[in-house]
């Protein structure tokens, strides 16, 4: 074996097994420089980029901020953000190097932001700091804001918390986050803690309550037709979430949590629950019913707190509606999100048993991976026809089982950047299995080293994002400032 070579497999060993999203960094830079990555991230030219347009834009945005000129700034930021952003979301820019894409990318974002800081901070004749707040909401409004989404996945769906605690060590977890099931859970354990609680959400781990799947005797599963206990589930929501409404939830962590659930009529359409459309609702209830699976949970009738008379009991809400797992019609509710929260950018982690296998890692080409796209197509295509065929004419008992199927294979579940659980067929026997402590930690470990690999581009992709986030909260408190020195 040559030399390059041995090398190459010790750093990809390093970075399959690192501790830390340094260590991986450090054994991926390495590889890159190896494999000539380092080289092309500093190249010029790419037909991937319109680099000289990109460079007339920087070079017009430091001269606006040299002369002053922040009205000038406006306008060149207006015309080059939209006409750069199709190409910088290009996924294909993140498939060469495992640290990052061209160097230029960066340089462009640097000038961006400095830019963005520079309307943010320095006066402009005639514009008060509200209407700069005005125009900075405005701004941000049209550009839109990421959102992460949590899919389904019974126990590999714990691997969320890894995803999750690997946005957040870096800065990158969004505010906006749903979830669908285990998600759900994982989702509703974040936006429902406070930064400090948070903060020992993810550095303590072993404080999670892990009973969630208790299995029924023969005898009450045939009577009952689900499997498990759902009091036992919600003792388990309980124990890591504790029991508020959707507008309370909010309140405490400052984050818009987003919960999907299915209903059991056909003829109903799948639900987001959220701060927005039902902040009565509480969360507990609405996690329980996105965890409903079919025949494993019965469904939820969900509950809502109204104040009443200065009474906070909990009251069934559409009570004549009962809802079931979000996965059956919309494990990643895109659309729904898209309108609701303006979402621009979708970071999808995907855990669902049923489709990890099908999933091909980002960094993967090859004629290989181009035939299972091609057969995994085509499988999908050929499913969904037969579903649909069969479920006009089947009977009535069997129809909405049908239904779910064909809901289930026709979705979406990829977003604009993916982070997936690797398909591993032995850990399977673990799907509808309390974790040990060290399946917790190693669930948590597969999710940090899944995102790894992604946080360049998720980085660079919700950059602007973060930038008008922090100026927005600067100007609030400028103009706070204001308010409070005129009194």
């Amino acid at each position: 074996m040559s030399r390059s070579k041995q090398l190459r497999r010790e750093l990809e060993k390093h970075m399959a097994e690192a501790d830390s999203y340094e260590h991986w960094y450090a054994a991926a830079e390495k590889l890159d420089e190896l494999d000539g990555n380092l080289s092309w991230r500093e190249e010029d030219g790419s037909d991937l980029l319109h680099e000289t347009l990109i460079r007339e834009h920087m070079d017009a945005m430091r001269k606006c901020r040299k002369q002053g000129d922040s009205r000038g700034l406006i306008r060149v930021l207006q015309e080059s953000l939209y006409r750069h952003l199709g190409e910088l979301a290009n996924p294909d820019l993140y498939v060469v190097a495992w640290t990052g894409t061209k160097y230029l990318v960066s340089e462009f974002l640097d000038e961006v932001e400095h830019s963005m800081n520079f309307i943010c901070d320095h006066d402009m004749p005639g514009v008060t700091a509200e209407q700069k707040l005005h125009l900075f909401r405005d701004a941000e409004r049209v550009y839109g804001q990421p959102a992460l989404m949590l899919s389904g996945g019974a126990a590999f769906g714990i691997y969320h918390i890894g995803v999750t605690r690997a946005l957040w060590q870096q800065r990158l977890l969004p505010d906006v986050i749903a979830g669908s099931s285990m998600g759900a859970i994982v989702a509703g354990a974040i936006c429902t803690r406070n930064e400090a609680d948070l903060e020992r959400f993810f550095n303590e781990p072993g404080e999670i309550q892990r009973d969630a799947f208790f299995w029924l005797e023969p005898a009450r599963i045939w009577r009952k037709r689900h499997a498990m206990d759902q009091t036992k589930l919600l003792e388990h929501i309980r124990a890591n979430i504790g029991s508020m409404s959707f507008r309370e939830a909010e309140e405490i962590s400052g984050r818009t949590l987003n919960i999907s659930v299915s209903p059991t009529r056909t003829l109903q359409k799948p639900r987001l629950l959220t701060a927005l459309s039902s902040p009565e609702v509480l969360v507990d209830s609405a996690i329980l019913a996105s965890c409903a699976v079919p025949g494993v949970y019965p469904p939820v009738t969900l509950q809502a707190r109204f104040s009443e008379k200065g009474k906070n009991d909990a009251k069934p809400y559409m009570p004549s509606e009962r809802w079931i797992d979000g996965s059956v019609h919309g494990d990643l509710p895109l659309m729904r999100m898209a309108r609701l929260h303006n979402v621009n950018r979708t970071i999808v982690s995907q855990a669902n048993p049923h489709v990890v296998p099908f999933i091909s890692h980002h960094h993967q080409r090859g004629p290989g991976i181009t035939a299972k796209k091609a057969v995994t197509s085509l499988m999908h295509a050929q499913l969904a026809t037969a579903l649909q065929l069969t479920r006009s004419a089947s009977l009535s008992v069997v129809r909405p089982l049908l239904e779910q199927a064909y809901a289930m294979t026709t979705q979406t579940y990829l977003g604009d950047i993916n982070i997936h659980f690797p398909f591993r067929p032995l850990l399977y026997p673990k799907l509808l299995a309390n974790p040990s402590r060290e399946d917790l930690d190693m669930f948590i470990r597969i999710g940090e080293q899944a995102t790894w690999p992604r946080l360049p581009m998720i980085r660079d992709q919700t950059r602007i994002s973060r930038t008008f986030s922090n100026c927005i909260t600067r100007l609030k408190h400028a103009c706070q400032g204001h308010r409070a020195g005129t009194e």
